[in-house]
């Protein structure tokens, strides 16, 4: 049967990919030739052994109706009953004298077509399809280029997807804190020097690809004249480290990694991972740093990415203990344990909670300039921290006594 030149609008036809073959093609589609936008979705719905007639459906469809059906976000049912006003048509096939098959067309309206003619209302096709302009790498150089900037891609994925897509609010998640990581590492490596370039660097988003899903971002200099390339080849130098030591799983490697930044920074890293752990995906970055006219990739699987968030949220906080002798008990809420304490001897404030023998003692104890105390205060270091304060340091008040300004002792004593 010669469907690519049957008498259908948009002929003649090249066939795209076959969905069910019996002895022959019974479901497929196929691509007008003069027309790159119309496709037609043919199936086999009938066959007559008796006077040896093979009855078949076809359905124009656009570019974009055949990639949702293809990826089976619309039912393959629905490409049919959905059908627009003319472009649904039946073909039968028949035996002509000269032993060839003859088709035979008629237009039809999908509200006439019998039950036993259509897929399940279950049925559906999956396969993974591009639904927006496909990447391509070395876009990145020619993007690169052309502005005089560094740009980059992001790949991800989302679990189960079979179109280009991820979900709005991890993507969004995503895009704060790479910009955040950016500015974090960016911050670290020009750190105090006044060397008359921006502070920090930002980044934009330039357009989506689909490779399964790319975004495809790039640095913004701040108030800088220029892009300080030695400082954006350190961030982008120091991220692939960072998923390089993701995609081993090795624990070791992922929080030395870690260490060798600032609690801030940690939490910067940790933040791009987070929204790919939840969306199932992995995580590929590419960068054309200015001016390099190359491409710079590393790559971490799904399931380095989980494994990875795991290994950081399961760190315990460093603990230690400060014995104040001079304290001044400067705060104190007792329905809420807080209290701030200004350690006379060091110059050193602390505020934090209260345990409850500390409550119990602070209970009645007065505030203000001459309330002097012996305190022992617990001081955590979280390896990264979701508070507010960008230290990642906690303070919590575990013993506590009045005490006279100039008879303080230490409370092991």
């Amino acid at each position: 049967m010669k469907f690519e030149t049957i008498d259908l609008f948009g002929a003649p036809f090249e066939h795209v990919e076959t969905y069910v073959y019996y002895d022959g093609r019974r479901t497929f589609a196929m691509r007008s030739l003069g027309l790159p936008d119309l496709y037609y979705i043919v199936n086999t719905v009938d066959e007559d052994e008796e006077n040896d007639t093979l009855i078949t459906l076809a359905v124009a469809v656009g570019s974009e109706r055949f990639r949702a059906v293809r990826s089976g976000v619309v039912p393959f049912r629905d490409a049919f009953t959905g059908a627009s006003s003319g472009a649904l048509y039946r073909v039968d096939w028949t035996w002509n004298e000269s032993d060839e098959r003859i088709a035979s067309i008629v237009q039809i309206d999908a509200i006439s077509l019998p039950d036993s003619w259509l897929p399940t209302p279950t049925a559906r096709l999956s396969m993974r399809t591009d639904t927006v302009e496909r990447y391509e790498p070395s876009d990145l150089v020619r993007l690169s280029e052309a502005q005089s900037r560094t740009v980059f891609a992001i790949e991800v994925e989302r679990e189960g997807a079979r179109i280009t897509e991820f979900p709005s609010r991890n993507g969004g998640e995503l895009q704060v804190a790479v910009d955040g990581a950016i500015v974090a590492l960016s911050r670290e490596h020009i750190g105090t020097r006044k060397s008359g370039i921006a502070r920090e660097l930002r980044s934009s988003v330039l357009q989506l690809r689909a490779a399964s899903f790319v975004l495809v971002m790039a640095v913004d200099a701040g108030d800088a004249m220029l892009e300080p390339i030695e400082v954006t080849s350190t961030v982008f130098a120091e991220l692939n480290s960072f998923i390089d030591a993701v995609s081993t799983g090795d624990r070791t490697k992922v929080l030395g990694e870690l260490r060798r930044h600032s609690p801030t920074t940690r939490n910067r890293l940790r933040d791009i991972l987070r929204p790919l752990a939840s969306a199932g995906s992995g995580l590929a970055l590419s960068a054309a740093v200015s001016g390099t006219r190359e491409i710079v990739r590393a790559a971490a699987p799904p399931v380095s990415i989980s494994a990875a968030v795991s290994m950081i949220e399961d760190v315990e906080p460093a603990v230690s203990f400060v014995d104040i002798d001079r304290g001044v008990l400067t705060g104190l809420v007792l329905r809420t344990k807080r209290f701030e304490i200004f350690d006379s001897a060091s110059g050193t404030p602390y505020k934090g909670y209260m345990s409850d023998d500390a409550l119990s003692v602070a209970n009645g104890l007065t505030v203000g300039d001459e309330s002097f105390v012996v305190a022992k205060i617990r001081v955590s270091v979280a390896f990264t921290n979701d508070d507010n304060d960008a230290s990642g340091v906690k303070y919590t008040l575990e013993e506590l006594r009045p005490s006279k300004p100039d008879t303080g002792r230490n409370l092991s004593e």
